[in-house]
């Protein structure tokens, strides 16, 4: 995981999430970005790192209007005390040189189409029986991306993860919206008017909540989400 590893933050107790797949395509950055959206909405302090070759991420925060709560590239976010970091691993990133043991949990976007079920398999597969991992596992989520629930890809995905072990973290639908917010530096979370937007901000509250019973210590508490605007954090520790 060289591109992943050349940005490794070291922030103490800050948990690191890392969002991989080795087949590009497959949604990582638009997970990236709102996953960092959706904490900053809850009143987590969280920073991107962006190791996508493209830059995308970057952009998203340069983006990112003042209006909306805050969300740093990591490296710029100097003398910022942080509680979150989501890491984008970047595009046709290989598992062969071990497993990113120094992430407290592993987020991987499949889509909804025989190849990408597959090759999201393999990955995962890949991934789980190299030594590094196996001697320090770490929880592994599947984002279920564009997906069509009623498809005979979405019942391979299943089956294949129920033979993984591995749960399905999120299922987010197929929205233009996605994109339109990657350009605005926005997350879903953040378009109050839109109730599309809105409907869809239900999978990031699930998300998000299972991101956290799933890290070490389980030590924050997200505020509910309220798109559009940060909410207040109330009785969260590091």
């Amino acid at each position: 995981m060289n591109g992943a590893m050349r940005q490794e933050p070291h922030l103490g107790r800050c948990r690191r999430i890392l969002v991989v797949n080795a087949k590009g395509g497959c949604g990582k950055t638009t997970v990236a970005t709102n996953l960092c959206a959706a904490y900053a909405a809850a009143g987590i302090s969280v920073a991107l790192v962006d190791n996508d070759g493209q830059g995308a991420g970057a952009h998203w925060v340069g983006q990112r209007p003042a209006s909306a709560s805050r969300v740093d590239l990591a490296l710029q976010a100097h003398g910022r005390s942080l509680e979150r970091i989501v890491i984008d691993g970047g595009q046709g990133q290989s598992i062969t040189d071990g497993p990113p043991v120094w992430a407290d949990l592993i987020l991987t976007p499949i889509l909804p189409y025989p190849i990408d079920v597959r090759a999201g398999g393999n990955f995962i597969t890949e991934m789980m029986t190299q030594p590094r991992f196996r001697a320090s596992p770490r929880p592994i989520g599947v984002i279920a991306n564009r997906a069509k629930p009623n498809g005979p890809a979405h019942a391979r995905l299943l089956h294949l993860l129920r033979c993984l072990n591995v749960p399905i973290a999120a299922v987010l639908k197929d929205n233009p919206l996605y994109g339109e917010a990657l350009e605005s530096g926005l997350g879903l979370v953040n378009l109050a008017k839109s109730p599309a937007a809105q409907k869809e901000a239900a999978a990031w509250r699930i998300l998000v909540e299972w991101v956290e019973e799933q890290l070490p210590g389980n030590a924050l508490h997200p505020q509910p989400l309220a798109a559009g605007r940060p909410t207040q954090r109330h009785a969260i520790s590091a």
